[in-house]
């Protein structure tokens, strides 16, 4: 079928999870209470478009998809409206997608479906309060969504068939790859596999064994990746590992579950990274 596509959070992520949508051919629809906000990212996204396209990763094509399909929603009652497939991408903080999804569970058909690009918090927990709940799904970019070649599919045993087939299709339809996991699990593969790697690296912060940029340093000469694990927090957003510690925290009442306090300082002074313009190091802001 041909979807159309809402996608509430008009931020880092979800501008460019719209970006793609409309750059796919997809009818869409993005909305962010601070409509300043969206607007400004949505030209960052576009002017980004614009330098990949010079660098022949994409094609005019795609650009002009971009302008005819994108429109800016005013409410979340208009971005669901006769739309077939929404995907939220506002702040990981489960009471606030739970309202979101509550309302839409309320407001969509059955047959739309229902995705949120979380990788901490599982469909399975946003869907047992709501309606219809095996339309739920986890589909999990990565940032930068124009960049990143990669989607993570996570879904609960109660989700239809159906959800998971369009949703994989609306994956691949973006130019994603796309990999599918057989069961719930926090962080999916790849923020699970560095959690480990950042985890330990704050805590030789923490320790003060080294400054984080000697540890970024190490990682990225020693290791060969591409960011330090410091940068790399920066990038995916400081609140992002807050929130994702606090919840399991709050699971397990374990105090090494705890987030570190200069991470917890940092996301009380607004300091989250590249999208504030100041995490652990300093940024030019958009």
């Amino acid at each position: 079928m041909s979807e159309k596509i809402g996608v509430i959070g008009g931020g880092q992520m979800g501008s460019q999870i719209a970006s793609l949508a409309a750059m796919a051919g997809y009818e869409t629809h993005v909305y962010d209470e601070n409509t300043e906000n969206l607007t400004s990212k949505l030209k960052f996204a576009e002017d980004n478009l614009e330098n990949l396209i010079s660098k022949n990763i994409y094609k005019e094509e795609h650009l002009l998809k971009f302008k005819n399909n994108l429109k800016i929603s005013t409410s979340v009652d208009e971005v669901a409206m006769g739309k077939t497939f929404i995907i939220e991408a506002v702040v990981e903080r489960l009471e606030v997608k739970l309202d979101i999804f509550t309302k839409l569970s309320e407001i969509t058909d059955s047959n739309v479906v229902l995705a949120t690009n979380s990788s901490f918090i599982p469909a399975s927990e946003l869907a047992k309060e709501c309606k219809y709940p095996e339309r739920f799904i986890n589909m999990h970019f990565f940032y930068p969504p124009l960049r990143m070649d990669l989607v993570e599919i996570s879904y609960p045993t109660s989700t239809d068939e159906d959800v998971l087939y369009r949703t994989q299709e609306v994956g691949k339809s973006m130019g994603r790859s796309v990999v599918t996991l057989k069961k719930e699990t926090p962080g999916f593969i790849v923020n699970r596999m560095l959690a480990a790697l950042i985890d330990e690296a704050y805590e030789l912060y923490d320790e003060g064994i080294a400054d984080f940029e000697d540890i970024d340093l190490a990682i990225k000469k020693g290791l060969n990746h591409p960011l330090g694990p410091f940068e790399l927090s920066d990038y995916s957003g400081l609140d992002i590992h807050y929130y994702a510690k606090l919840k399991i925290y709050n699971e397990t009442k374990k105090p090494e579950d705890y987030p570190k306090k200069f991470i917890e300082d940092k996301v009380n002074e607004g300091d989250l990274g590249v999208k504030t313009g100041k995490g652990f190091y300093e940024y030019k802001k958009d």
